[in-house]
């Protein structure tokens, strides 16, 4: 901001001179947000505002951390080393929150709407010549391995999910690899040290072009507008930053509008293409086109899809029993961010559209 200082200079005997001086302080810094995100095209809204610019517009230098799932951002969460990160509805999440942990879902950062599933199914190349070649076909899976990235995770809920709609019990029918990279789960598949595996479709893509493995489910097939990922904050840094956070919301959401509308329009959308290959695993952007519409789908009014998350702490906890004590929705989630950065966004609309 700048101030007007008006000085009297006194000149002789009778005579006033007034000299307005115009004083310039130092430019205020960005408000600083460390954010942890990951590789994955779920991100796609955080990428775009923040390699356009919204993020620093709106007064805000953004610092990321990169987490390979959701998961393991949690210790640097309750370690303090992050503002707001991604984050899955996974079993360790409800958990943490159960004993303590001061953490809340603020914004949506993905979903398997129907049309945009971004998590796949792959099969081996075997067991697809045997005839797994859909979720219909998933009885056949008993006895077999399936890889899913960590425990009580968004891909373990939905294979289990296949699995239990061809009749297997997910508990005891087959055997969870777990604890490997999803880079790495592609390659143990090609290498028959599991016999299916649940990957980000970025990796089941990969998976079937390198003929490891066949994708023959999508998510949105077998759990449809189940979450996929979204952004929690720590609950003292919401209260005590509650505008800061609002403004990130209305920066990420502008970057939420453009991703979604290059899912359906990638060719008129080079520059997204552009940004998206920079900043996932899939680093070419016509593979960033060839994947298109199976990047998630982000809410464009920031909502996380509630019901679905509270039905997946239901699940871990009831039947899996990996929670083991379930949370309320009020302690889980706070929608004011969101709220407030669309209606801001709508109102305001510092980018111009």
């Amino acid at each position: 901001m700048i101030r007007k200082t008006l000085v009297k200079l006194v000149i002789g005997v009778g005579f006033a001179l007034s000299v307005t001086i115009i004083s310039v302080p130092h430019a205020v810094a960005d408000e600083v947000v460390r954010v942890g995100e990951g590789p994955f095209i779920t991100g796609g809204g955080f990428f775009v505002a923040n390699a356009r610019g919204y993020f620093k517009k709106m007064g805000i230098d953004v610092r990321t951390k990169t987490f390979n799932d959701g998961a393991l951002a949690v210790p640097s969460m309750l370690a303090g080393e992050l503002d707001i990160t991604l984050m899955t509805a996974n079993a360790g999440f409800f958990n943490s929150v159960a004993k303590g942990a001061p953490m809340v879902i603020v914004l949506d950062r993905g979903n398997n709407r129907p049309g945009y599933g971004y998590t796949a199914i792959n099969v081996s190349q075997e067991l697809y010549d045997q005839g797994v070649r859909s979720a219909a076909d998933f009885a056949k899976l008993k006895g077999k391995k399936i890889g899913v990235g960590v425990v009580g995770s968004i891909n373990q809920y939905d294979m289990a999910q296949a699995l239990q709609k061809a009749g297997l019990d997910p508990r005891k029918d087959v055997e969870w690899i777990t604890g490997a990279s999803q880079p790495d789960l592609m390659k143990m598949l090609g290498q028959k040290q599991v016999d299916a595996t649940d990957l980000a479709y970025q990796f089941g893509f990969f998976a079937q072009n390198n003929k490891w493995g066949p994708i023959v489910a999508n998510g949105d097939q077998v759990a449809p507008n189940t979450s996929i990922g979204v952004y929690v904050v720590n609950r003292e840094f919401l209260q005590k930053k509650h505008d800061l956070l609002v403004r990130f919301g209305m920066a990420y959401l502008q970057g939420v509008k453009e991703f979604v509308a290059a899912a359906k329009a990638p060719d008129k959308n080079p520059e997204i293409l552009e940004i998206l290959a920079k900043n996932t695993f899939l680093n070419k952007p016509e593979l960033v086109k060839a994947i298109a519409p199976n990047w998630s789908y982000t809410s464009e009014d920031g909502l996380p899809p509630i019901d679905s998350i509270m039905a997946m702490q239901n699940y871990w906890a009831d039947y899996f029993n990996y929670v083991e004590k379930k949370v309320t929705r009020e302690q889980i989630f706070d929608l004011s961010i969101a709220k407030e950065a669309k209606a801001r966004l709508d109102k305001e609309k510092p980018f111009g559209n």
